[in-house]
């Protein structure tokens, strides 16, 4: 028997002594509550996801000692902390020599004694927030990224510096913005992208701006000449003529329009493959 996917749903079935018989079999982990389940028994697991927050003892044993064969790491909400700093170095500093694909919650930078070095083997990153600085850090840590899912840029009041970075391996980007600023900055240091989508936060009602889809496609020649799949998903109110937008850029041809019940247009594409 191999292959064992375990995923415990009570402290009575972390605490079953057979488990203790299949424990260096198991290769996915999935951790809904870790107050009742030492993940450490399963040192062999090449998948490794927590569902809820984890104690600073907890966290500091997520590291390499421990997790040595980790492919794929979906992590909850981490505090921030110093253990959480040594944490984020390991996993941008080839603290899991293996990891291919990591999940967080949010991102914070790295403290200047907990520096990030480099982890070619991340080729996926899926985060829920981290300021626009840390895009950077990201960018020159991961050479080898192809795929970044960024759900929210952070605001940030500390003075981060922004390290000017060229990265020609990601082809695949997600991020939530419509700010055409925000668009240019992190589009220019990707110049090899291949499919982009943006989402604006339109749920936040009508005080969401419009994006301005003419710049947009002047950005998106200038920055991105690869770029072959582009999808959206935005609100407006009197947007442009449809196909006046589809003109400005061959990758807007699959855009189309929604009147919503708020009188608002909702501007969207049909995907056909999920970034």
């Amino acid at each position: 028997m191999s292959n064992i996917s375990f995923q415990p749903n009570s402290r009575t079935d972390a605490d079953d002594p057979f488990v203790e018989q299949f424990a260096q079999r198991v290769v996915h982990l999935k951790v809904y509550r870790p107050d009742y389940l030492d993940a450490t028994r399963f040192s062999n697991v090449h998948s490794l996801e927590f569902y809820d927050f984890l104690s600073q003892q907890q966290l500091a044993q997520v590291r390499h000692e421990y997790f040595a064969h980790l492919v794929h790491l979906r992590m909850c909400y981490i505090e921030d902390s110093a253990v959480a700093s040594i944490f984020y170095q390991m996993i941008f500093s080839n603290g899991f020599p293996s990891l291919y694909k990591c999940i967080l919650d949010e991102l914070i930078p790295p403290e200047p004694n907990h520096r990030w070095s480099s982890s070619p083997s991340l080729h996926s990153l899926i985060i829920g927030k981290f300021a626009l600085p840390v895009y950077s850090f990201i960018l020159i840590s991961c050479p080898n990224l192809t795929h970044l899912h960024w759900s929210t840029i952070r605001y940030t009041d500390t003075d981060i510096e922004v390290v000017p970075v060229r990265h020609t391996h990601l082809k695949r980007l997600h991020i939530r913005t419509i700010n055409i600023r925000n668009i240019e900055t992190i589009l220019l240091r990707v110049p090899n992208l291949k499919r982009l989508y943006i989402v604006s936060d339109w749920s936040r009602g009508n005080n969401c701006l419009p994006l301005d889809f003419k710049q947009l496609a002047d950005i998106l020649v200038r920055c991105v000449p690869c770029l072959h799949h582009f999808d959206c998903d935005t609100m407006q109110r009197n947007p442009l003529d449809i196909d006046i937008i589809r003109r400005f850029h061959s990758c807007f041809r699959r855009i189309q329009f929604e009147r919503v019940p708020d009188g608002r247009t909702r501007i969207f594409t049909i995907e056909r493959n999920s970034l």
